[in-house]
């Protein structure tokens, strides 16, 4: 047993004939042509747990971790260093769901073709560095559509809790996210686990709008390793110096209103004492594009034409429901087809819905049955004769 910092790879796998036996069954299952045993090295490993990790993520053990094993049992791609754009260099053929009382985890099991070259590597070189230990860390690509990153504290998703993951909350305690409904993309042998990208993607929009302080900002980046502003800070005085060694602040500032980093009525606001702070690139561009509404009262007005325009929506969408009801009756899944008019929130394609099932109601028609597409996560499954149908415009991506 090999242990690493999260996830345990495991060598061997099998000990006697019967149970090699069973995994080359497995593993063909998943060939197009029979493969023999001397053929393939396999190994196993626990691939993922419950366990809080060095990103403060937890994977959701009734939801996540189940989804994992289903995944991994139906054959998963090994790659290296959750590099997708290379060929895997090995699948999973098998999975089950283990536990001490304490910890729940996965432990799948893969195999490797010896002698192949793949990626301008030999895979012979993957088996030795494993069997070796060279290679000991393993981390899971996960995603879907119906993934979700729900904060301990609140029980908020990601985008609506006022935490990140790792932060402190009100009693000193560590906040973590749990990670429900997630599936397997691929897993990868890695040199440390992947940091999920929806945090950064959070941090980042933060960041851009001004909303996080440059002492918060170098916190998350030594976190999770990464530039959060791409390389843009926010606006601040260096300390330039001309030739008598004295800070040149006049300098600096005419820089700054020339390039459009700060509003010349904001300096003169400052400069007699009346103003605030400097304002960022970010509130220039805002207040230009309010022009005359840039004020308290016009921002109220435009509240509450973003009020009633909701409104009409959702006004649009129970129309668009009851057209469908009455084109198809009251089997038909309305909260589902409600959803997906609420996620696009077109009003075009709304009222377009709205007269195709006002046609089809007066006709008494039933529209065809739709198909689930090339999402890999329904691949193998049959369309429900009730199934959405959904615009191509609109399907949610991968």
């Amino acid at each position: 047993m090999i242990e690493t910092g999260d996830n345990l790879i495991y060598m061997p796998v099998r000990v006697n004939m019967e149970s090699e036996q069973s995994d080359m069954d497995k593993i063909n299952r998943l060939a197009v042509e029979p493969l023999k045993p001397e053929e393939v090295f396999t190994f196993s490993g626990i691939c993922s747990n419950d366990s809080m990790d060095s990103y403060f993520t937890r994977m959701d053990p009734t939801t996540t971790l189940q989804n994992y094993v289903r995944d991994l049992q139906g054959g998963v791609s090994l790659q290296d260093g959750h590099d997708i754009r290379k060929t895997p260099y090995g699948r999973s053929y098998d999975a089950q769901l283990i536990g001490d009382g304490q910890t729940t985890g996965v432990r799948g099991y893969w195999y490797l073709i010896r002698g192949l070259q793949l990626n301008g590597d030999s895979v012979d070189s993957f088996i030795k560095a494993i069997s070796g230990g060279v290679i000991r860390d393993m981390s899971v690509g996960f995603g879907g559509p119906d993934t979700q990153l729900i904060c301990n504290v609140d029980g908020k998703e990601l985008w609506d809790s006022p935490y990140f993951p790792g932060d402190e909350d009100q009693d000193g305690n560590r906040v973590f996210y749990w990670i429900k409904n997630a599936h397997l993309r691929e897993v990868s042998t890695v040199y440390k686990g992947a940091c999920p990208g929806a945090y950064i993607d959070k941090a980042k929009d933060m960041v851009s709008q001004g909303e996080l302080e440059p002492g918060r900002i170098a916190m998350l980046e030594h976190r999770y390793q990464v530039r959060l502003d791409d390389g843009k800070r926010r606006f601040y005085f260096t300390q330039k110096q001309g030739s008598d060694g004295k800070v040149d602040v006049i300098e600096e500032l005419r820089k700054a209103v020339e390039e459009n980093k700060v509003e010349k009525a904001r300096v003169y606001a400052v400069l007699d004492g009346t103003g605030e702070k400097f304002r960022q690139p970010d509130d220039i561009a805002l207040r230009n594009e309010l022009g005359d509404n840039a004020t308290v009262e016009g921002v109220k007005t435009l509240k509450r034409e973003a009020e009633q325009g909701r409104a009409y929506v959702a006004d649009l969408i129970d129309q668009a429901v009851a057209s469908r009801v009455r084109a198809q009756g009251q089997d038909f899944k309305a909260d589902s087809y409600k959803q997906m008019l609420v996620r696009s929130a077109d009003i075009e394609f709304i009222k377009d819905e709205i007269r195709s099932y006002e046609e089809l109601a007066k006709k008494s028609l039933k529209p065809g049955r739709s198909t689930q597409g090339n999402d890999p996560h329904h691949r193998g499954q049959e369309p429900e004769d009730d199934d959405v149908i959904v615009s191509e415009n609109f399907k949610e991506a991968e």
